[in-house]
């Protein structure tokens, strides 16, 4: 996140790097492979969650959509694990933001 709060390069619905392969280890998690950086990540289920639904999705529909999904866990942790997760994903080159609103 940045100083004021906001994820960097809000603007765009946010877009998977289609370059990164996604190797489902079982229905717990997986793993991202991103070949321009040769850097993994494991996710978890939520995250597995969360990445099938970047393909120019608003980090507000992410939000709603977990909210649904996992209704045990409180709204506002639902934001910040989503916002934590977005920007790590976004500042390591994992996902983008497709231009337009």
């Amino acid at each position: 996140m940045t100083e004021d709060g906001s994820l960097p390069g809000t603007g765009g619905r946010l877009q998977r790097n289609p370059d990164v392969v996604l190797r489902e280890e079982d229905e717990d998690g997986a793993l991202l492979f991103n070949p321009d950086t040769s850097e993994v990540r494991v996710l978890n289920a939520t995250g597995l969650f969360v990445w099938r639904m970047c393909d120019g999705v608003s980090e507000d529909d992410l939000v709603s959509a977990l909210s649904a999904a996992f209704d045990s866990v409180p709204p506002g942790r639902v934001r910040e694990d989503v916002d934590r997760f977005v920007c790590d994903l976004l500042a390591s080159g994992f996902m983008g933001r497709a231009p337009g609103g």
